[in-house]
């Protein structure tokens, strides 16, 4: 079995590798494994990878699994989906290209320009081709309205970012035009800017 280790130390290491969709990566140190079954790529100093409409850069980045599937980043983690008009900010991300599923197990923050929202939690689960969001562990979700911001909070947040809705579950709260909604579950309609709330329901306002 034929088995190849390369290490490059280069100021900038740029190659591209057919998959499903291909994938561009560079990085100021970069280590190969093309023993089958054990493929591998390690960037170090200012990595990078770019994979149809998704960027990515961190302090390290590594690609694994077959025809590259898993991408893990660690380290000042930037993600920018130019798409979608998305971009995440955290230390550690796992990227899944086939299944198109994002993964972010830390404090994670969120820029949503297609729907105008900034979002934060500690844990991320993202599907890509569905839209959805789920934030977990001090979720916290702001859209800009007219009649001011909405600020979301609750332990999970589900955010539906193809219909624009959101389901709070434990601790829900919403504040938004000087009024606020508590209460056990919480569904937002960010369109219809429309408020359902279910169990122990609590509310200021006008105030």
């Amino acid at each position: 079995m034929k088995r190849l280790i390369m290490i490059c130390c280069l100021l900038c290491a740029t190659l591209t590798l057919w998959a499903s969709e291909p994938i561009t990566f560079s990085g100021g140190a970069t280590k190969l494994v093309m023993k089958e079954g054990r493929q591998s790529v390690s960037l170090s100093g200012g990595a990078r990878v770019t994979s149809g409409s998704i960027q990515l850069s961190a302090d390290s980045i590594t690609l694994s699994g077959e025809e590259y599937r898993f991408v893990t980043c660690t380290g000042s983690v930037r993600l920018i989906d130019s798409e979608r008009g998305l971009t995440l900010t955290t230390r550690t991300l796992s990227y899944d290209r086939q299944d198109e599923q994002i993964l972010v197990p830390g404090y994670v923050e969120i820029d949503d320009a297609k729907t105008q929202v900034q979002a934060s939690a500690f844990h991320l689960a993202y599907d890509i081709e569905a839209g959805q969001m789920e934030l977990e562990v001090s979720a916290m979700l702001l859209r800009h309205t007219s009649s001011g911001a909405m600020v979301c909070s609750s332990d999970v947040i589900t955010f539906n970012r193809s219909d624009e809705r959101l389901s709070m579950f434990g601790n829900a709260r919403v504040v938004w035009d000087d009024d606020t909604y508590e209460a056990q579950r919480i569904d937002v309609d960010l369109k219809a800017e429309e408020i359902v709330m279910k169990g122990a329901i609590k509310g200021v306002i006008g105030g």
